[in-house]
């Protein structure tokens, strides 16, 4: 059976990351980190690189040692493929035991950032340029270099880009909540992504239509609008053994998807009236559980132990409905 963990980021208020860099009270270290993933029922711990960076040989291998112990299977998130530290990291990677490194290359890069077609297509080759770069390390170290769809490249261009990189090294981090931003149905991706799957982010968004699209707003697995027994009974069909899968829930995050507006689509190129229409099938018709939906706001405003607490409460109850619906996918 698959193992299931937690993404790192699930604690970004433990840890004081992302918008809780200056928040008062202490912080979670990586060994204590560990500890609080093992506590909440993950045998998996995605953890990102610049938790390492300071730290010692002997260190490194103190938390390798303690993943061991706690029977925790380490993977490393390496950041983004454009800075030249990836390579470090993926040392760093082989140094605390771990065979996977997930990177990213943007997020919500269209229409923002790249907003024709033309430097889309300039863009998407200098992403394949790097990849096959990273990739030379990769297979040095004997590692899985998974790219994660992260709001970025379509289902059908990350296939491309891993498929066409023809390597055994080369792979996907399958974001399974993240497809949304690219209006690709997630069950449609996990039949399309999972072959090449290395390593999995597991995540449940509220979809909320506004007049310019939707908000997608992360909850609790189950409580959302994705349906996640069937993207994960489709998934297993074509995954390896190996990979594991990883709750993240990045409490009250709320993503803007403007895909009503003109200017949304004028980067993308082949994306069907059937596509989108199977994508807003699949988000429509499954309540949101309204009891366990907080914004962001909510979640800010929450005292520091409480807001310790949730988390912890959250991602426990996330992997333990997460187990519970691969035993009833795999009977």
């Amino acid at each position: 059976m698959h193992r299931v963990g937690i993404v790192s980021y699930s604690f970004e208020y433990s840890l004081g990351i992302f918008g809780y860099q200056d928040r008062p009270g202490d912080r979670f270290d990586v060994l204590t980190l560990l500890d609080k993933i093992r506590e909440a029922g993950g045998d998996t711990a995605q953890l990102p690189d610049f938790m390492f960076r300071s730290l010692s040989d002997e260190e490194l291998k103190d938390v390798q040692r303690r993943a061991a112990d706690l029977d925790v299977a380490l993977e490393l998130l390496g950041g983004v493929a454009w800075n030249q530290g990836i390579e470090a990291a993926m040392h760093r990677a082989r140094a605390i035991g771990s065979s996977v490194v997930g990177c990213t290359f943007g997020i919500l890069t269209r229409p923002n950032t790249i907003s024709t077609l033309s430097d889309w297509d300039d863009y998407l080759a200098r992403c394949r340029a790097r990849y096959a770069e990273l990739l030379e390390t990769a297979a040095a170290l004997d590692l899985k270099l998974g790219i994660e769809n992260h709001l970025d490249f379509t289902v059908e261009e990350l296939r491309d880009i891993v498929r066409d990189a023809d390597s055994p090294h080369a792979g996907i981090l399958f974001d399974i909540g993240n497809t949304l931003g690219t209006l690709d149905c997630p069950t449609e991706a996990a039949d399309l992504l999972g072959p090449y799957t290395v390593a999995t982010h597991v995540k449940d968004f509220a979809v909320e239509n506004t007049t310019r699209g939707f908000r997608l707003t992360m909850v609790p697995l189950g409580a959302g609008s994705l349906r996640l027994p069937q993207i994960l009974e489709h998934l297993e069909q074509h995954i390896a053994p190996e990979v594991n899968f990883a709750v993240e829930l990045l409490n009250g995050q709320q993503l803007e998807i403007n895909w009503l507006e003109d200017r949304f689509w004028a980067p993308f190129r082949d994306k069907t009236a059937a596509q989108v229409a199977g994508t807003l099938r699949h988000i429509q018709g499954k309540a949101i559980d309204s009891d366990l939906f907080l914004s962001l706001k909510d979640v800010e405003s929450l005292p520091h132990e409480q807001h310790v607490a949730l988390e912890l409460e959250r991602v426990t109850d996330s992997v333990s409905y997460l187990r519970d619906l691969l035993t009833r996918t795999q009977q």
